[in-house]
Parts: C-alpha cells; structure tokens; sequence
C-alpha cells in the first residue's frame, strides 16, 4: 500500500472516530439525532433569513435611489448611486431633526411620539 493510500485511510479513520465520538458526545447529553436535525434546519433557516434581509434592504436602497433620481431629475445625472443614497440619508436626517425640534417648541418640550406614547 503506498503512502498516500495510507494517509487518505488514516484520514477517513480519523473522521469516522470523530463523528462516532460526536454521536457519542451528543447521546450522553440527550441530543436526539431528530434534534440535531431540527437545530440544523433551525440553523440553516436563520442564515436563509439573514440573506433574505439583506437582499431586501439592498432592493429598498435601490428602490430609494432609483426614486430620488426621478424627483431630482437633471440634476442627479451626474452624482453616482452612492452620492445620491448619502444625499437622500442628509435629508433624511436634516428633516427628522427639524420635524423634532419643531415638535418640542409646540408641544412644550416633548415630541408628538412622547406625548401619545404617555396618552395611550
């Protein structure tokens, strides 16, 4: 037998040991294998999820871009797609602060989110 067959068998020794000593380790601590199953899926369906949210967060961004381009018109032709997400987040921001402060000169000192948070 030569060495490299050796070693490959050495290898698959090594990985049959550790998953009879991880089936072993999991009947000690009552994992079922149906459980181990479950927590897999479990586990597969968070990362589903996550990407999920990510591709749905990137569809918003675009939607968003693709909408301040229209209201802008001409004058995004020549800002790139990032200028004009960051330029639509400055006035996001810039409007929330205003609408904020506005707020508190009115209803003396609280935001109208305060005063019905108290009420309700």
């Amino acid at each position: 037998m030569s060495a490299i067959h050796e070693t490959e068998l050495k290898t698959l020794e090594n990985q049959n040991n550790f998953k009879e000593e991880k089936l072993n380790l999991h009947q000690d601590i009552g994992i079922s294998p149906q459980s181990r199953r479950s927590e897999s899926q479990a586990n597969q369906q968070g990362v589903y999820d996550q990407l999920n949210q990510l591709f749905s967060e990137q569809d918003k961004e675009k939607k968003a871009v693709y909408e301040a381009r229209e209201i802008l018109g001409e004058s995004a032709s020549s800002l790139s797609d990032e200028q004009v997400y960051d330029l639509l987040n400055e006035v996001q921001y810039l409007t929330d602060t205003w609408l904020e402060e506005f707020e508190q000169k009115v209803f003396e000192g609280k935001t109208l989110k305060e005063i019905l948070e108290i009420d309700i």
